[in-house]
């Protein structure tokens, strides 16, 4: 621009203050009526629509200041206080055209930072042992009470699918959040992200079968200490004189290997009946897949089952056995709109957030159905919240686990589940959907988490 065009602009910069409101009230109308907008860029356009109005009102502000002062140094003063009615008359004006548009928009007033009210009357601490429904639960009630304590039990369904239908059988446990976990470690049951089947305690000592499968191809070798079974087969003896059970891995018949570790009291009725127990419900939820092998039945056995009747929204944790301070939850709602729900989790003595985890909310118009949530289980990876990234790292993506916080284990204090709703439809505000309060423990990492010091190198090692 040559310096007579910035002169003119300088002295008469009224063409400009009508073009930068023009654009102001265009980046308002986007605002005011976000549904015109294209639903996957909505959030884009509002956020540099506020940049253009902003922009537009400084630029336009300043233009007026440098035009006046340019009259002052002339000592035109009169022609400086025109340039400021000229700029009043301009943004007035626009700002006339701004309250109508508000006016017909009709824009709800914000949301409130906080809920009034609790849903709950009453913060009930309860423990971490809600049974999940989903099919990535890490933790499963068995019931050994009828098994056979003498010979290992039979396995027709897993059987007849690593024989007849192998590619099946691997696609499954290959994409199955429960199996996934440790399938190549050889410690599986001393880490988190592995299946516990856990019977009922008798004379006041728990016992719990860690279990996991693992294929073995061109050469790889079982984990040591690991006692090789068939199906049907004698149950091997005790290991030494203080009848310690042994770990064992059952061959299915080819490369597939169930791999359980019983841990617990040394009775060997009580601990080879509660191995059967763990064999049977396995072995018994891969049924239809035996019954029915089409990838369409592994897509079904991978979602389970999706909704359940019922009138009110659910939660429930669970803190599998011996996985200390790691956590699953199953969140059971119908918004009866697209959104997202939101898991707000709470120290309920301080008030501070220590856990945001969202997913896509699953919805219909029947007020009478309810949407099962995995969290984090059924969550995309472009959905994981950045709030305490940290903590997002402690597992990989495929374990359906989180933790709440970290520090030192058993230190056991109170946090509120709270569970919202956030429409898809900016207009509309947020919703408490329903609280609940547990009794939970941080985490204690073994090992740092999985590529923290190539992500961030600040990440202190634990």
């Amino acid at each position: 621009m040559t310096p007579y065009g910035l002169r003119r602009i300088l002295v008469n910069p009224t063409s400009l203050h009508i073009l930068c409101a023009a654009i102001a009230l265009g980046c308002c109308i986007a605002i005011l009526y976000p549904g015109f907008c294209p639903h996957q860029h909505q959030e884009a356009i509002l956020h540099h629509a506020g940049i253009f109005l902003l922009a537009s009102i400084g630029t336009s502000a300043a233009l007026m200041l440098l035009s006046a002062a340019t009259h002052m140094l002339r000592l035109s003063n009169t022609r400086a206080i025109w340039q400021l009615i000229k700029w009043s008359m301009v943004w007035g004006t626009a700002t006339l055209c701004f309250l109508l548009l508000a006016i017909i928009a009709n824009v709800p007033p914000p949301e409130q930072q906080k809920h009034a009210t609790p849903i709950q009357t009453t913060d009930t601490l309860h423990p971490a042992k809600d049974t999940l429904l989903g099919p990535a639960s890490l933790s499963i009630p068995i019931n050994p009470a009828d098994q056979d304590h003498q010979n290992v039990a039979p396995m027709p369904h897993l059987t007849h699918l690593e024989n007849n239908h192998g590619e099946l059988l691997r696609y499954y446990l290959d994409h199955s959040p429960r199996w996934t976990g440790r399938s190549t470690d050889d410690t599986f049951y001393s880490k988190p992200g592995h299946l516990v089947m856990e019977p009922p305690t008798t004379s006041g000592v728990p016992g719990l079968v860690h279990v996991s499968f693992r294929r073995l191809i061109g050469g790889d070798r079982l984990p040591e200490g690991y006692t090789t079974v068939h199906p049907g087969a004698p149950m091997p003896p005790p290991e030494d004189d203080k009848n310690r059970i042994p770990d064992l891995a059952i061959d299915l018949g080819k490369d597939h290997y169930l791999l359980l570790a019983w841990r617990g009291t040394s009775h060997t009725e009580t601990a080879y009946k509660a191995i059967n127990a763990a064999i049977t419900a396995i072995d018994t939820r891969l049924q239809p897949l035996a019954e029915n092998p089409t990838p369409e039945t592994v897509e079904k056995l991978l979602q389970g089952k999706l909704s359940f009747s019922g009138k009110m929204p659910e939660i429930r944790l669970c803190e599998p056995p011996s996985q200390d301070g790691t956590y699953q939850a199953e969140i059971y709602a119908n918004p009866g709109e697209p959104g997202t729900i939101l898991l707000y989790i709470k120290n309920i003595s301080t008030g501070q957030t220590l856990r945001l985890l969202n997913c896509p909310a699953q919805h219909s118009p029947h007020p009478d159905e309810q949407f099962r949530h995995d969290i984090p289980g059924s969550v995309p990876e472009w959905m994981h919240t950045a709030f305490n990234s940290d903590l997002n790292k402690l597992f990989p993506r495929h374990i359906p686990l989180f933790a709440i916080c970290r520090g030192k284990q058993h230190q056991y204090f109170g946090a509120a589940f709270e569970v919202w709703f956030k429409p898809s439809d900016i207009q509309k505000p947020r919703r408490l959907l329903l609280r609940r309060c547990y009794t939970v423990q941080p985490y204690a990492p073994i090992h740092p988490p999985p590529h923290a010091d190539e992500e961030n190198p600040a990440t202190p090692r634990h």
